[in-house]
């Protein structure tokens, strides 16, 4: 039934009609599907990453067709095209305009890049032993590999953008579904998976290290062997460095690493019983109101919007009548020496009143107020509010994760030996920061907030085709208009690198 407000117009004819469709081959110049591809090409190229690749990584005994870094590579246009699986690389082995992009007549097949993968682990094909001592070897070469390439990157970056260096530490969990995944193991929340280190620069987006574990390991496994190194490399091009971590990273040895080295660190205390029964000492004078960011209206009086119903707050008191609610936060701060540190630090604490349905605040049986808190141990002389929107701001390091899982199709793990996967997950970080460095150091965007999909969609998934002159130089042919722009500004400013 039509609206009654509803008003024929017969100059308002559909815009789509839909004409007949009729598949034919071509024969002419091929057709790029992802023309976006051409920028990481030559972004490659000025990084060095090949040359890099093939001195540094020695798995192949002998180079019949392909080497090491035309394996790696290989997975970065996958990962880069918006494939999930090595099998999708077989994609790119069918796509002509490819091939002639890159100036080669054939890609290696998903299978031998599996094979490749799996040297890593010790294993050769058609062979049953495995050599972990030069698996090892490998796994530590392509390791340095990708820092020394993402050292040329920095090198690059602006001025500007090289004064805050903020490393962020977390881990994840990649659930997995075969029963033959040598290293799975079941997690704290008791699923099949392996377990992930991201160690993450906040300012830039780029992945410092990504370590593949086994599932049943802690949160901060391996975070004191690589964290020194880290620190090392970034310092290099950075001014001031700071650490940030989640309460999984409480640790003693990563405190006196990042104290030792003049980095300021931000860490989620875990609130054990030692140190809540200080807290619970504070004065109630010492506790503060915890301020929101206030937004800047540049001295002008703006007329204030009115607030929207909180539809959320109301279901749940229909739901559920005693439901609980946060009231206005409040922080303190105080020192604090944990029973087996050898130094005391300054711990800043933020609680929050649990209220009820009438802003009141509840109290417990003992007659003491209901509070949630949430404490952060640090090395920083900034303030108090300073300190907690720091450590707030690590909060973003999971939509980074989110995204990088997600955009990348790490959420598959492609094979069965832990090995090979550690050094699939290397080379993912590797094309992750492809993108953030195309995105950084070409000032197209941040590469720290352009999430995956939207980068693919700007950026990579554009049609082109791709023909040759007579002195074999590469000709794309794109449509006029926005992204012909775009793309002509990018190739310029990497050639002037």
């Amino acid at each position: 039934m039509q609206s009654p407000d509803y008003i024929a117009d017969d100059f308002c004819q559909p815009q789509f009609s839909h004409p007949p469709i009729q598949v034919q081959e071509d024969r002419g110049a091929p057709l790029l599907n992802c023309a976006g591809l051409a920028i990481i090409r030559q972004l490659l190229e000025r990084l060095g990453v090949a040359s890099v690749l093939n001195s540094a990584v020695r798995v192949l005994q002998r180079c019949k067709w392909y080497t090491e870094s035309d394996h790696i590579i290989t997975m970065i246009y996958n990962m880069l095209s918006g494939g999930s699986k090595l099998s999708d690389i077989n994609r790119l082995r069918e796509d002509g305009g490819l091939r002639r992009l890159l100036g080669t007549e054939r890609i290696p097949h998903a299978t031998t890049v599996g094979d490749f993968l799996a040297r890593f682990a010790g294993k050769r094909e058609h062979r049953e032993e495995r050599d972990e001592k030069a698996a090892k070897v490998a796994r530590s070469e392509l390791r340095e590999a990708l820092a020394k390439v993402q050292e040329r990157a920095f090198g690059l970056l602006g001025r500007k953008r090289r004064k805050v260096a903020t490393i962020d530490c977390d881990s994840s969990i990649h659930e997995v579904y075969g029963e033959k995944k040598e290293g799975a193991d079941y997690s704290y929340d008791k699923r099949w998976s392996y377990s992930a280190l991201y160690v993450t620069l906040a300012e830039t987006g780029d992945v410092l290290e990504l370590g593949l574990r086994e599932g049943s390991r802690y949160t901060s496994t391996g975070t004191t062997a690589v964290l020194p190194g880290v620190i090392e490399r970034v310092g290099k091009y950075f001014g001031k460095l700071r650490m940030r971590g989640d309460s999984g990273f409480y640790d003693q040895e990563i405190v006196r690493i990042c104290d030792a080295r003049g980095v300021e660190f931000f860490i989620v205390a875990e609130q054990r019983e030692n140190l809540m029964k200080v807290v619970q000492r504070i004065r109630e004078s010492e506790w503060k109101a915890f301020e929101g960011k206030q937004l800047q209206n540049d001295g002008q009086s703006r007329r204030r919007r009115r607030k929207r119903a909180n539809v959320k707050r109301k279901v749940k008191l229909h739901r559920n009548p005693k439901t609980t609610f946060k009231g206005k936060p409040e922080m303190a701060a105080m020192r604090f020496r944990p029973s087996t540190w050898k130094k005391a630090y300054r711990y800043v604490l933020k609680r929050t009143p649990i209220i009820d349905r009438d802003d009141r605040q509840l109290y417990l049986d003992n007659g003491m107020r209901k509070y949630k808190y949430w404490i952060v141990v640090t090395n920083s002389k900034r303030s108090n509010t300073a300190v907690l929107r720091i450590a707030q701001g690590r909060g973003n390091q999971e939509n980074l994760i989110k995204d990088l899982k997600q955009g990348l199709g790490l959420e598959h793990v492609p094979t069965g030996f832990l090995g090979a996967n550690q050094a699939y997950f290397m080379i993912a970080a590797l094309a992750w920061n492809v993108k953030t460095w195309m995105l950084n150091l070409l000032n197209l965007g941040d590469g720290a907030v352009l999430r995956c999909k939207r980068f693919l969609y700007l950026w990579m998934w554009q049609a082109a085709v791709v023909a040759k002159t007579g002195r074999d130089r590469v000709v794309l042919k794109l449509p006029a208009g926005e992204y012909y722009r775009r793309f002509s500004t990018a190739l310029a400013r990497v050639a002037a690198l």
